[in-house]
Order: structure tokens, then C-alpha cells, then sequence
């Protein structure tokens, strides 16, 4: 269960999924915990570039549905 004003698991993967398709191709969301007293979505999303597949992990504020952070 999620805070009354903040978006859900599957609004944050899509913002961070949308946000790294500009750099990467994405292969999927891994994980999404909500944290930092639910004000932000930590999301593991599976990306490649040039057949190298990596994590990376974007940070989504739970209210805003922006990025915070992402590397």
C-alpha cells in the first residue's frame, strides 16, 4: 500500500523506463522498493548498449514522478 498523493510501482518503472530509452535499450524493470519515508521509487532497470547489459538504478519521486537520480 502506497501514500494517498503517491504514484504506483508500475507509474515509476514506466517514467524510468521511458526516461532511459533515450540512452539505452531497455530490457525490463527488476525491482522497485519504495523508500527515504516513501518519498521515493528506487527502481533496478535491466539496460544495454552495444550487447554490454548492465543495471542501473533510477531514483523516482513518489509524488512528482521525476527523476531524482540515476546511474
Amino acid at each position: 500500500m502506497v501514500a494517498r498523493g503517491t504514484i504506483e510501482a508500475t507509474q515509476a518503472e514506466e517514467i524510468a523506463i521511458k526516461f532511459l530509452r533515450q540512452h539505452y535499450s531497455v530490457i525490463k524493470a527488476e525491482k522497485s522498493v519504495l523508500g527515504d519515508g516513501e518519498r521515493v521509487w528506487m527502481i533496478d532497470v535491466l539496460a544495454s548498449s552495444f550487447d554490454n547489459q548492465k543495471k542501473i538504478e533510477v531514483k523516482v519521486n513518489a509524488r512528482t514522478g521525476m527523476i531524482v537520480e540515476w546511474h
